[in-house]
C-alpha cells in the first residue's frame, strides 16, 4: 500500500509541476486563456471592443475587426516578433518618431491568441470580396501598381521595387509583405471607406471604378507573396473553344472601323488619327506571343506601349468573342 501512496503522489505532484511551468499546454484552445493573455499583454495599447475612434485618440491599431483583417499565419509570426513592425515611425505619427518594440509571446500563446482573434474578433461589415484572385492577371497587377502610384498611396506606404529596396514615405503602415499580411475581404471592404474604421487615419475615400478597385487590391494582395500564380486567361476553356469564323464578325463588327476590311489601317476611323492604325495585313500575327494579343485587345494599345487610340475592348466583348477575334487575328495575318 506504502508505495500505491508513492506513485499516486508522484504522479500528481508531476501534473501539479507541468500545470505550472506549461499553462499553454494546458489552456491551448481554451478562449479564457486567450483572453488571459490579451488583457495582460495586449490591452495596454490596443482596443478590442467598441466603436471606432479618431488615429489620435489611439495607442495602436484597433483589434476589434482583427480576426477578419489579418491572415492566422502572419498574425501568429507577429505575435513571436518574427514579423518587422508595422509602422517605420510609429502608429501615431505626431507622437512618436520610431516604432516600438512589440511585445513577443510563445508559439502556443500566439497560437491561442490568433485563434481566438479569428474565432471572436469579427465584422459584420466585412463579407466576401468581389474580387477573384484566381483569375488575377500579371497585366492587372501591373495596372494596379500604377493606380497605387497615381492615387498617391506611395506618398505614405512603403513597398519595396524591383531591388529590394524600400520606396514611398514611412507615415503608415509598410505594405511590402501586405499579400502575407491581410485578408482579399478585408481590403475590399477597407477600400470602400477607409474612413469607416479609423477617421484621421489618412487614408482617403478615392474617386475610383469597380474595375480599377480589382487591380489595385489584387495588386496589393500579391505584394510579398513568393511565386504568386497568375491566371493566363488564354488557356482557359474559351480559347481552346475559339473560332476563326465568329472572330471574323466580330473583326467586321468592332475592328473594320479603323483597320480596314483588308486589315490595312485604311477604316474610315483612321482619318485624322494619329498615329494610324496598325496595318494588320503587313504583320505576322500569328507568330505575336498570346498574352501580347489577349491584353492589346482586352486592355488597350497603350497596355502594350503602342498608341492610346486603339481601345481597351475587355469589358465589352465576351470572353469567347475576345478568343475567336484572336482566332482570326492570328489565323488571318501572317505577315505574307
Amino acid at each position: 500500500m506504502h508505495w500505491q501512496r508513492v506513485i499516486m503522489f508522484s504522479r500528481n505532484f508531476l501534473l501539479l509541476v507541468l500545470l505550472f511551468l506549461t499553462p499553454s499546454l494546458v489552456w491551448a484552445g481554451n478562449d479564457g486563456y486567450a483572453e488571459k493573455l490579451i488583457n495582460s499583454q495586449c490591452k495596454s495599447c490596443h482596443r478590442f471592443e467598441g466603436k471606432p475612434k479618431s488615429k489620435f485618440e489611439l495607442k495602436a491599431p484597433d483589434l476589434m475587426w482583427g480576426g477578419v483583417k489579418y491572415q492566422r499565419d502572419w498574425l501568429i509570426r507577429r505575435l513571436m516578433g518574427q514579423e518587422e513592425n508595422l509602422y517605420p515611425n510609429g502608429y501615431r505619427w505626431d507622437k512618436m518618431r520610431l516604432s516600438l518594440k512589440h511585445m513577443v509571446s510563445t508559439r502556443e500563446e500566439a497560437t491561442v491568441i490568433a485563434d481566438y482573434m479569428m474565432k471572436k474578433l469579427r465584422d459584420p461589415r466585412v463579407k466576401k470580396s468581389f474580387v477573384d484572385m484566381s483569375t488575377f492577371t500579371e497585366m492587372e497587377a501591373a495596372l494596379g501598381a500604377d493606380i497605387f502610384r497615381q492615387y498617391s498611396c506611395l506618398g505614405c506606404h512603403q513597398i519595396k521595387d524591383d531591388d529590394g529596396k524600400l520606396i514611398g514615405g514611412p507615415i503608415s503602415t509598410n505594405l511590402f509583405n501586405a499579400g502575407n499580411r491581410y485578408t482579399l475581404d478585408w481590403w475590399s471592404r477597407f477600400a470602400e471607406n477607409p474612413q469607416d474604421f479609423t477617421p484621421h487615419s489618412g487614408e482617403y475615400l478615392a474617386d475610383i471604378s469597380m474595375r480599377k478597385a480589382r487591380h489595385i487590391i489584387g495588386y496589393l494582395m500579391t505584394l510579398g507573396v513568393k511565386d504568386f500564380k497568375f491566371y493566363e486567361p488564354w488557356k482557359s476553356k474559351e480559347f481552346k473553344n475559339a473560332d476563326r469564323e465568329r472572330g471574323a464578325k466580330v473583326y467586321k463588327e468592332y475592328c473594320v472601323q479603323c483597320h480596314g476590311k483588308q486589315g490595312k489601317g485604311d477604316g474610315p476611323g483612321a482619318k485624322g488619327l494619329d498615329p494610324k492604325p496598325a496595318v494588320h495585313a503587313d504583320l505576322p500575327l500569328s507568330d505575336y506571343p498570346d498574352d501580347y494579343l489577349y491584353n492589346l485587345v482586352y486592355y488597350g494599345g497603350k497596355s502594350v506601349g503602342k498608341s492610346p487610340n486603339m481601345p481597351d475592348w475587355g469589358m465589352t466583348l465576351s470572353k469567347q468573342n475576345l478568343a475567336d477575334v484572336i482566332a482570326y487575328l492570328r489565323s488571318t495575318f501572317k505577315g505574307q
